[in-house]
């Protein structure tokens, strides 16, 4: 019995190892599905799972070259993801620079709209008003849309941006 026992026990041992060589590729785990639509993996199915399932994850030795190259690549996307965020750092102070001036500019625009409204001499023409007062007033017309039309522009921006 004992030569029997030696003979089977290489075999064995070489069933062992393989066994545990392929279980460190390929591990088999439990997808379970909650009633409420959560997804739990475990070792065990959930008791109050309404589904459950068996998953073989495969497990794969690190390639050096593919995560040194993985790695470089991530680097590289941070850098550029604070390149990106400086940027927009630096153009959304510039856009709420600009929105101050530019509704200022509005602000005094609409000012003097409706002080251009006020009929002085020679606005009149009789019981109708002026050439020169209609222009006037189409002038301050048109200045304050312009100004307000920028404004909208780089709030609208400003907006897009995020914040």
């Amino acid at each position: 019995m004992k030569g029997h026992q030696c003979r089977l026990a290489p075999t064995a041992l070489a069933l062992v190892f393989l066994g545990g060589a392929f279980t460190s590729m390929a591990d088999e785990r439990i997808l379970s599905i909650l009633p409420n639509g959560q997804v739990v993996y475990g070792d065990e199915p959930e008791p109050q799972a309404k589904r459950s399932s068996v998953i073989s994850v495969e497990r794969h030795p690190p390639n050096p070259q593919e995560a040194e190259a993985a790695q470089r690549a991530l680097a590289m996307t941070r850098a550029q993801l604070l390149r990106d965020a400086a940027a927009r750092a630096v153009r959304l102070k510039q856009l709420d620079n600009q929105i101050g001036d530019v509704y200022d500019e509005f602000q005094n625009l609409r000012s003097k709209q409706r002080a251009g409204r006020e009929v002085g001499e020679g606005d009149r023409q009789g019981r109708r008003f002026s050439h020169q007062y209609a222009q006037r007033q189409r002038a301050l017309l048109l200045a304050a849309a312009q100004a307000q039309q920028r404004l909208d522009n780089l709030v609208t921006e400003r907006t897009a941006l995020g914040y």
